[in-house]
């Protein structure tokens, strides 16, 4: 797993912008994650999700509107730009996808496909829908 947090040239990271609603929505997940992991022991899915939130952290004191928004933040309606390596961004995609299998089904079915054309999106699905996108994976 590719730490975004250790020395990584910058020429290898990957500038996503976005709302700052969808970076606290990824934050929350990712902290989620990070959470879980260090239950289990699993220490380098814990500093690749430290590693993920700090990129955020970065970005949100480099704002101009920093601490405009709620508990510190930038306006949730504002545009954050948040620079991560590409493998970070596809772990960021995985996890969004394995914590909307885990709401759609109660955790019961971890691996099952959530999509279903008679429901609207979710949340986290088209947050990660958008950054596939620009992935171009």
């Amino acid at each position: 797993m590719t730490n975004p947090g250790a020395d990584n040239p910058e020429e290898d990271l990957l500038a996503l912008t976005m709302r700052v609603e969808d970076w606290l929505f990824i934050d929350g997940t990712i902290d989620n994650t990070v959470a879980i992991a260090a239950e289990d022991g699993a220490d380098s899915v814990v500093e690749q999700g430290h590693a993920i939130r700090e990129a955020g952290w970065a970005a949100t004191r480099a704002h101009p509107r920093n601490k405009d928004g709620w508990g510190g933040w930038p306006p949730a309606d504002d545009e954050i730009s948040v620079a991560l390596p590409p493998a970070a961004w596809r772990f960021v995609v995985d996890e969004l996808h394995r914590w909307e299998r885990v709401l759609a089904d109660g955790g019961a079915e971890v691996g099952a496909d959530v999509r279903d054309a008679g429901k609207p999106e979710t949340r986290g699905a088209a947050v990660a829908r958008r950054l596939v996108e620009r992935l171009g994976a």
